[in-house]
């Protein structure tokens, strides 16, 4: 071997080494990264105090045990009843019951004794823990595919009846003497877990639900199969981002759960069921979250996630958000403090957008003010290099405080610049005009500000005019209580005084019209996580309501309106097996098995530490309609192509209008076009309109087929689209 040859040798072994060893400096790097961010989250459970949070219930339930003894006398009875609470809250339904039947045993008192207006509140409890023993005992110990779904079919009927019972027997005695909707919903529900409803519920408490008359008879049942294919996750309320994470063409789940101490979970699709990949992402220790959202914001073809926190925790909610960088390995990272996106506000809500069309995804969060604290809303511009920096006052948004609960972007008037619209809990909603890169606040011109209590919001275009319009759902805090009370007020068909959801329809000239009562949506519905999507592939978009509140009373089923030809919505929520009664949170549409059509996954449970529940998922039966599959790649636009805008002129002569988003304010729908084009079977034009470039129009294109295109390439490449068989239990839940 000659001189030259040894030396180059040594020196190409050298080159390799130190590769080496910067590829494994540059992951120790990452895993601080996402160390900083685990002992964060930690520091946040070993050393907060649980009076600052309102669903750390065990630890409440501690306190007021321990407050009893030193209490005056006048002030035990006040301290046992709020540690009977927190035992409730906390899951704990037996001990409560004893806790109160054992007070009534010691004081010779009957139930009738406590159903006072002093005492009411004693004998609520007691009745709302039978029926949440009930619930515990059957729904979660014993769950499958039909629990807590009405109308209930016999395999969701309890095994064990005690619970109904006796909670039947107390709602009852304190509706004779207190009557009230929300009571007599209760006892409604109680009758229909034991399979005695309709039949068996006396005249005095019936409510007819539910209502046939109102319902279309042969829209068809989607099957609940979260359990089959083990993604039937038990937590709290959390967020969902349907996406495919690894490209390999298959839909995954990422979902959050908001328990401080709950584990953010990923669900890989492998073409034959899901497998949790959660340790093996570098996602260990990444926990809480009531809400997550998903792009690739620094353009590298993979898909990142931006997860929530500190939502409604007030003084307790200084949270720092999480920006999970996908390696594009399998592995995430969390970069967080590196991105400069590091803060610690109350929030659950924030939207991605390409605010100043430099083809770079910015990113706007939306904080939680309170009266006596200040939590302005962020908006963080892209620098391109992977930071961000906070620029809200140079783009005019910087003194937007409110208790902001829905945040949107969409273009209003077509200009390719996107707008922003705000939805804030407890004050007028606001809407944003973007002049070029510049807010401008055209709220009140817009006539877009109601309803007063409102939470998740999205823009879509409902009639297929090509101006989108903006959905608002109501959330009545002032009523929470009587949640359930509104819903059967709404299904007897009584007026309900609550704050309605709107719709607001584009005008086509900056202005939008409130025909919420034409579409047949002006309801109290009580909307938390939410989403849209097309459940037939008519070309008419859907939407799905996760309904409820951390009040457990609030047991009213999450509700599905499918729209009828942009003309109206119909609900279709018994109809298609949709009416889960246990609280709704982030919802996501996506085409989980490769087959043309939209399953819909939600994360269910609440906020309080016993209100947990498995995680739902629906598989669409509906395969009448034809559909289109489309994959697009920003190159002068963002990678995502987030805000691209289509068309789609149909053979027979209809117009679909679509924007590329993840939809609702409250979960995550996929990136990749899912499309519904109803009887036609062709595309006679397809028009792109990208952000960054001019618009792309393609030809004569086959309905039923998957393609991918490249922003400014001529060419829509068919990629393979074949329906898959998820079935197996590859990871088997088991809820106890």
């Amino acid at each position: 071997m000659n001189l030259k040859i040894s030396l180059y040798l040594i020196f190409f072994n050298v080159i390799i080494t130190y590769g080496q060893q910067t590829s494994k400096l540059v992951k120790t790097e990452n895993d601080l990264d996402t160390f900083s961010m685990v002992d964060e989250l930690r520091k946040l459970n070993s050393e907060g105090d649980p009076r600052n949070y309102y669903h750390w219930n065990e630890q409440l339930a501690t306190i007021y045990l321990s407050q009893i003894s030193k209490a005056a006398p006048e002030e035990k009875l006040n301290f046992w009843f709020r540690y009977c609470q927190q035992l409730l809250k906390s899951g704990e339904n037996q001990v409560c019951i004893d806790e109160i039947e054992n007070l009534i045993s010691r004081q010779k008192l009957s139930y009738q004794d406590l159903i006072t207006k002093d005492l009411l509140p004693i004998i609520e409890l007691l009745a709302l823990a039978y029926l949440r023993l009930g619930e515990s005992t059957n729904c979660q110990n014993n769950h499958n595919a039909f629990s807590c779904i009405l109308p209930l079919k016999d395999q969701a009927y309890h095994i064990d009846v005690d619970g109904s019972k006796k909670a039947i027997i107390l709602y009852t005695q304190i509706f004779d003497k207190f009557p009230n909707e929300t009571y007599k919903w209760l006892i409604n529900l109680a009758y229909m877990t034991i399979g005695k409803h309709p039949d068996g519920v006396p005249e005095k408490y019936f409510i007819n639900h539910p209502n046939w008359n109102i319902e279309r008879k042969e829209f068809p049942a989607f099957k609940e199969v979260a359990l089959d294919l083990g993604i039937a996750h038990d937590g709290l309320s959390g967020g969902v981002s349907v996406e495919d994470f690894n490209n390999d063409g298959l839909i995954d789940i990422f979902m959050t759960s908001y328990g401080m101490t709950d584990q953010s979970k990923l669900f890989i699709n492998t073409g034959k069921g899901f497998i949790d990949q959660t340790e093996e992402s570098g996602l260990k220790g990444i926990i809480s979250g009531l809400n997550c959202i998903h792009a690739d914001y620094d353009n590298d073809g993979n898909i990142d996630i931006f997860i929530l926190r500190g939502a409604w925790l007030g003084r307790g909610g200084n949270h720092p958000n999480s920006l999970l960088k996908n390696n594009g390995d399998g592995t995430f990272t969390d970069v967080t403090k590196a991105a400069g996106l590091l803060s610690f506000h109350p929030t659950q809500t924030a939207a991605w957008a390409d605010v100043n069309n430099d083809g770079f995804l910015d990113l706007f969060i939306g904080n939680e003010s309170g009266k006596s604290q200040s939590h302005p809303c962020e908006l963080y511009i892209n620098q391109k290099n992977g930071r961000f920096l906070e620029q809200s006052a140079n783009y005019n948004l910087s003194s937007i405080e409110g208790f902001v609960k829905g945040v949107a972007f969409g273009d209003i008037n077509n200009d390719n610049w996107p707008d922003l619209y705000l939805s804030v809990m407890g004050e007028a909603n606001l809407l944003f005009r973007n002049d070029f890169g510049k807010f401008k606040d055209i709220s009140k011109t817009a006539g877009v500000q109601g309803p007063k209590f409102s939470f998740p919001t999205w823009f879509w275009d409902v009639n297929n005019d090509g101006f989108i319009d903006i959905f608002v759902a109501s959330y009545d805090t002032s009523n929470l209580k009587n949640l359930a009370g509104d819903y059967a007020k709404e299904i007897q068909g009584d007026e309900v005084l609550t704050n309605k959801s709107r719709l607001f329809m584009n005008n086509g000239d900056e202005t939008f019209s409130d025909q919420s009562k034409k579409y047949n949506i002006d309801k109290s519905l009580y909307a938390m996580g939410s989403n849209f999507g097309d459940l037939d592939n008519d070309g008419w978009l859907d939407f799905y309501i996760g309904t409820g509140s951390p009040e457990f009373t609030s047991v009213i089923p999450n509700r599905m309106f499918r729209n009828s030809e942009g003309k109206s919505f119909e609900e279709v929520t018994s109809a298609g097996g949709f009416g889960h009664i246990q609280k709704g949170h982030g919802v996501g549409f996506a085409d989980l098995d490769n087959d043309g059509d939209q399953d819909i996954y939600t994360v269910l449970g609440g906020a309080y530490e016993g209100d947990n529940y498995p995680n739902i998922c629906f598989e669409n039966p509906i395969s009448n309609n034809n559909w289109i599959i489309l994959k697009l790649e920003g190159v002068e636009s963002n990678r995502s192509a987030i805000g691209t805008q289509l068309k789609l002129d149909l053979e027979n002569g209809r117009n679909i209008y679509y924007s590329i988003n993840t939809g609702g304010s409250f979960g995550a729908n996929s990136l990749q076009a899912e499309i519904g084009i109803g009887s036609s079977k062709l595309i006679d034009t397809l028009t792109i309109s990208w952000p960054n470039s001019k618009a792309q129009i393609f030809k004569r294109i086959e309905g039923n087929k998957k393609y991918k295109l490249v922003e400014g390439e001529n060419k829509l490449v068919e990629e393979p689209y074949q329906k898959i068989q998820l079935k197996g239990r590859e990871i088997m839940q088991h809820h106890n």
